[in-house]
This record gives C-alpha cells, sequence and structure tokens, in this order.
C-alpha cells in the first residue's frame, strides 16, 4: 500500500501542471473559411442553367469569388468558386437541387471556430499592460516586440472572425447531363 502511495506521488510529481490562462502563445487561424467543400452540378442546359445558378449564390447569401466569365468552362462544363455563409451553405445546396442534381459535396473542415471573447481579452490585457509598462519595455526591447507581435496578430484574428462569421469556399463544377 505504502509503495502504491509513494508511486502515486511520483507519477504526479513527473506530470506537467496544467498551463496557466490565457495561454498567450496559442494560434488563432486566419483563414476566413471555416469549411471547403468541392462538388458537381449536373444540369440539362448549362449555357440556360448558369445564370439561375449565379441568381440562387447571390439570393442565398453567397457571392462568386470572381466575376463569372473569368472562371474556366467550355461549352459543357463549367468551373465555379462562391463564399457562402457557414448558416446558409446547406440551404444553398438545396436550391441548387432544384437546378439539377448534386450529390453531397466533400467537405474539408478548416478548423475551430475563432473564440472572439479570448482573442479580446487578451488583446485587452496586453494593450492595457503594454500603455501601463512603457517604461520597463523600453529596457526590454524585445519584450517589448514580443507584446507588439502579439498584438498585431490578435487585431488580425478579431478581424477575421468579425468580418467573416464563419464561411464555406465552395468549388462547383457544373456540367451538362447527357
Amino acid at each position: 500500500m505504502i509503495a502504491a502511495l509513494l508511486l502515486f506521488a511520483v507519477s504526479a510529481a513527473a506530470s506537467p501542471a496544467p498551463h496557466a490562462k490565457p495561454y498567450w502563445l496559442k494560434t488563432y487561424s486566419l483563414a476566413p473559411y471555416r469549411e471547403t467543400w468541392n462538388g458537381e452540378l449536373a444540369v440539362k442546359k448549362l449555357d440556360a442553367t448558369l445564370p439561375k445558378i449565379v441568381a440562387a449564390v447571390e439570393n442565398g447569401g453567397g457571392r462568386l469569388t470572381m466575376p463569372l466569365a473569368q472562371f474556366v468552362g467550355s461549352a459543357t462544363e463549367q468551373q465555379l468558386s462562391l463564399i457562402v455563409p457557414q448558416k446558409k451553405s446547406k440551404p444553398l445546396l438545396a436550391a441548387l437541387r432544384k437546378l439539377g442534381k448534386a450529390p453531397d459535396p466533400a467537405v474539408r473542415s478548416s478548423g475551430a471556430p475563432i473564440p472572439l471573447e479570448e482573442v479580446r481579452e487578451k488583446l485587452a490585457r496586453l494593450t492595457k499592460e503594454k500603455t501601463a509598462s512603457a517604461v520597463a519595455l523600453g529596457q526590454t526591447p524585445a519584450a517589448a516586440e514580443i507584446i507588439d507581435e502579439l498584438i498585431e496578430h490578435l487585431a488580425n484574428v478579431e478581424a477575421v472572425a468579425r468580418a467573416t462569421d464563419g464561411e464555406v469556399l465552395w468549388n462547383v463544377t457544373v456540367k451538362e447531363a447527357r
């Protein structure tokens, strides 16, 4: 019994303590997309259906990543890339299925949502301490540079989170069914 207690005490001492919050070196994705979808849409007449597809995308809260004329296409096939708010992506898929046949797209997740409140708390704390400790940071230029880099990164993360609110990048090949 005593040996078991000693073994437990040694193993508990050997395991690292949980990291205190906040974890300052945690990185956050700056990618505006939560998911990337890849899929196909088979339609009866490509030329007649393309304007309807673009209208469905726009009515569904999405947009093309560039003008339609700049996408690669042929007489029977058209590549499209759309950006759609994540919350509206499934209703848009349903709308496009009314225009043609579309299997479920291949979905690749781009990571967890940005914890915006955590980012804002870190940003506020760093900014406050930088102002309050200007003299001390003047004596430690490397530390001041690190703080500036963290503030810059956190401000960029906050801007991305505010601007996108989670989007899906959807690559679609529209094909004329034969």
